[in-house]
């Protein structure tokens, strides 16, 4: 366990670990049962059902004030491996995706790594920011309308997939930045703490 996050049974906790469990039921549909399916009905509820948990762990955890720690960072950890599965398999179907799993990739393992810096210096977790929450709701607008419609034109897919790929982008810069900001900081509290002592 990093620092001092404990883990909290609540509603909003369980259902960010209801997300992550659906993922391998969500592969198995999409790569092997529905492969071949006109239309993945059951691929596509599952991936609706996991936006749906994903939207009401925020929403429950601030209304009843079950906001914690390890929600605020098992709740993005499930967002991040949800969408890299679920674009790679995607990916699988469909190569107009592969630049996506690239992006995908990339983001995800760069803001792992620098929420794990920030931790590990003992920084307050911070919750998702509003452009981290659009970029996530157009991702699963745009991952169902791939997963339903697969004789959708080429054009259109393509049209989602730049959509969701500038969003992921926009918000990756946005989290840089902050955790750029975040990291200039730092040396300033050691120095000040050296001091005090």
């Amino acid at each position: 366990m990093v620092g001092n996050v404990k883990f909290v049974w609540n509603i909003p906790n369980a259902l960010s670990i209801v997300r992550l469990l659906l993922l391998p039921v969500f592969v198995v549909l999409i790569l092997v049962v529905e492969r071949n399916a006109d239309v993945p009905v059951w691929s596509f509820a599952v991936l609706v059902l996991s936006g749906v948990t994903d939207s009401l762990d925020g929403i429950i955890a601030r209304r009843f004030n079950q906001i914690t720690d390890i929600g605020k960072l098992l709740d993005p950890v499930a967002d991040k491996i949800t969408q890299v599965t679920v674009v790679i398999c995607l990916a699988v179907r469909y190569t107009v995706l592969i630049p996506l799993v690239i992006i995908c990739l990339i983001k995800e393992l760069i803001q792992a790594a620098g929420g794990y810096i920030l931790l590990r210096r003992g920084e307050k977790i911070q919750g998702a920011r509003w452009f981290g929450k659009v970029s996530t709701f157009v991702f699963y607008g745009a991952m169902a309308l791939i997963v339903l419609l697969p004789d959708m034109p080429d054009w259109v897919r393509i049209g989602l997939v730049v959509l969701v790929a500038a969003l992921m982008l926009f918000s990756f810069i946005k989290y840089m930045m902050m955790f750029l900001h975040i990291r200039q900081d730092l040396p300033a509290k050691d120095g000040a703490a050296d001091a005090s002592k």
